[in-house]
């Protein structure tokens, strides 16, 4: 139960996140290097590979994450996921949703940014998203 955590740490490999189904609140500050949160190849060699990552994610933070290009590989579902504040990743051109992701089928769902050119260049999985 990692409820009462205030910080965690992970470097390198990020696959670790799939095994945490509780993940309420990410917030990815100043990481240089980041490419991915999870990346597929990684994760397609965990034993696991079948859960859905982030089911009660509320709360996703990136900021300062300049190589950062992938958070998941496909749409995820994030029923609980109400915000998501991105400022600094100039190579996130697509974010996992479509247009069920988020709280109430995304009608709940606040991006925050900070760069307009960023938002505009965004690619979306499906034109309602």
């Amino acid at each position: 139960n990692m409820g009462s955590c205030i910080s965690l740490s992970i470097s390198g490999d990020q696959c670790a996140l799939m095994f945490a189904p509780s993940l309420a609140y990410i917030d990815v500050e100043s990481s240089e290097q980041l490419e991915d949160i999870i990346s597929k190849k990684k994760a397609s060699i965990s034993e696991d590979s079948e859960s859905v990552p982030f089911q009660k994610l509320n709360f996703l933070g990136l900021s300062g994450v300049p190589e950062l290009k992938n958070i998941y590989w496909s749409p995820l579902p994030f029923t609980c996921l109400k915000t998501i504040v991105a400022m600094g990743c100039p190579k996130l051109k697509r974010l996992p949703l479509n247009s069920q992701s988020g709280v109430e089928g995304g009608n709940g769902l606040i991006i925050r940014y900070w760069e307009k050119e960023w938002i505009e260049n965004v690619e979306w999985e499906d034109e309602a998203a």
